[in-house]
């Protein structure tokens, strides 16, 4: 009898698997009907649930998404965890709908009585919303001059890459996270006053951030938004030797910004799998890479993660573009990550003096901590003069006699 072959185990991700893990063969491989005849059945346990006062949403607030995910997963805790995390989301949209219907009885009862007072008040009111010489400017105009921002930087700005192609690596936490923060690349590089011109690369429409993203950025696809988004390759729209790949993994820093080099950024949020995929990626296209130089300039605090947002990067980015000094740049960390020195120094300055003061010292005039020593106090002018004391005068006849010796009266 032939023993049996070990188990070989993949060394690949296993948040790439496009089925969830606890799920069987035959799970898997279900026909429509059954697949049809089981979505039933959790709707019909999900309102019940509802109906009994549990944390789960109603069934209208439930969308073709949501339905697809609670049918992948494999247990009914995990299920009770999602139903308990669509319920907050219904719940923060109910509660912002009402405070919207309060929000408007408020206004229109301040336009009856801005209107009722104007048909009493027969003389010019000035100010906001009357006769002013100041011009109103709505959003909309604010809108279109920032998208009219975007496209003189399509024309002239540098060009900088989002790498949209670690959909797979990602689970969905993960993936939402990445839509959020590839919303607010593109928004606070549209309010930057130089901004860049962002390229959005290696686009699938059908995968999970892309779809959160588009929930964000409704008109993203649209041919008059200033948005670039490509299902090609980087390397097919830019020539590579301009390509410069930013990875924290690699062992070269970037010391200077170089405005013909287009530097890509992957639009990956890594919280569970920490494998150097940009790096591997980067070689086996060959192109060149370096990373931030964060531990020459920052001092990182113990427990804290090295790693940084994509919306960071972008700033970070956008401030050495404008700046090219890596110290105005970096101030984009979070101050979380990283040590307060000025605390250190005033700490140690108090125990230097606690400790001088002990030992009646004076080393103010030694430290220099202060960064103008005129104003230290062992070189300033002191506040009171030594006065001469009388009775203390030099007498030349009796010096050098010795002192005089008092008689005890008896």
């Amino acid at each position: 009898m032939d023993e049996p072959e070990p188990a070989s185990h993949s060394i690949g991700n296993p948040f790439a698997q496009a089925t969830p893990t606890g799920l069987s063969d035959s799970a898997i491989s279900e026909t429509k009907e059954e697949r049809e005849k089981r979505l039933k059945v959790l709707q019909l346990e999900a309102d019940i649930a509802h109906q009994e006062g549990r944390r789960v949403p109603r069934l209208e607030f439930f969308q073709d998404e949501h339905w697809e995910h609670v049918l992948a997963l494999p247990t009914k805790s995990a299920r009770i965890k999602y139903y308990a995390y669509l319920w907050q989301i219904d719940m923060k949209k109910q509660s912002e709908k009402r405070k919207k219907a309060l929000r408007t009885e408020d206004i229109e009862r301040r336009v009856a009585e801005t209107r009722k007072e104007r048909e009493e008040n027969t003389h010019i009111i000035y100010g906001l919303g009357h006769t002013s010489l100041l011009l109103r400017i709505y959003d909309s105009t604010i809108n279109h001059w920032q998208n009219n921002r975007l496209t003189r930087a399509m024309q002239f700005a540098p060009k900088m890459v989002l790498d949209c192609s670690y959909d797979t690596h990602m689970n969905n936490r993960e993936a939402s996270y990445a839509a959020k923060q590839l919303m607010l690349c593109f928004a606070e590089n549209r309010a930057n006053d130089e901004p860049f011109d962002l390229h959005y690369c290696n686009v699938n429409m059908k995968g999970k951030c892309m779809q959160g993203l588009q929930r964000y950025i409704p008109t993203m696809l649209n041919p008059e938004f200033p948005m670039n988004v490509h299902s090609q390759c980087f390397t097919e729209l830019f020539p590579k030797k301009q390509l410069v790949y930013l990875t924290p993994h690699c062992r070269e820093e970037l010391v200077n910004y170089n405005a013909d080099d287009v530097y890509i950024v992957g639009a990956m949020v890594d919280t569970m799998n920490n494998e150097p995929l940009s790096l591997a990626k980067a070689k086996r296209l060959g192109l060149r890479m370096a990373r931030l130089p964060l531990d020459r300039y920052l001092q990182w605090n113990s427990g804290s993660g090295k790693s940084l947002t994509l919306n960071q990067m972008i700033n970070i980015m956008l401030d050495l573009k404008k700046t090219n000094d890596w110290e105005t740049a970096l101030q984009h960390v979070p101050r979380r990550k990283v040590v307060d020195l000025s605390g250190d120094e005033d700490y140690s300055r108090n125990a230097f003096n606690k400790r001088a003061n002990k030992l009646n010292v004076r080393i103010d005039h030694l430290l220099k901590f202060e960064a103008d020593r005129r104003q230290v106090k062992a070189f300033a002018t002191p506040q009171k003069v030594r006065e001469h004391k009388q009775g203390m005068d030099f007498k030349l006849d009796s010096w050098a006699t010795g002192k005089k010796k008092t008689t005890q009266s008896n």
